[in-house]
């Protein structure tokens, strides 16, 4: 091989790999997006909810369940 074709070789090798390389870090902020838009969600619901309520969601990956406190359930008085 000459030169020339070497250099051709290299250069798409170092193409791809950058290319694969984007992908996954592409790929890794859309699933920490995911998960924060998932978490904002899931804290407003929370949020709205009076003492003493319970929370519960299932998905294909997670399942959340969430028992809203009150005074009575940290020892306090109601």
């Amino acid at each position: 091989m000459d030169p020339t074709m070497w250099a051709v070789v290299t250069v798409t090798s170092v193409i791809g790999v950058l290319a694969r390389l984007t992908y996954k870090v592409i790929r890794a902020r859309a699933e920490v997006r995911r998960a924060e838009v998932v978490q904002q969600g899931l804290s407003e619901r929370v949020r709205s909810l009076p003492p003493g309520s319970r929370l519960s969601e299932r998905s294909a990956d997670r399942e959340v369940e969430i028992v809203i406190g009150s005074l009575a359930a940290l020892g306090g008085e109601r």
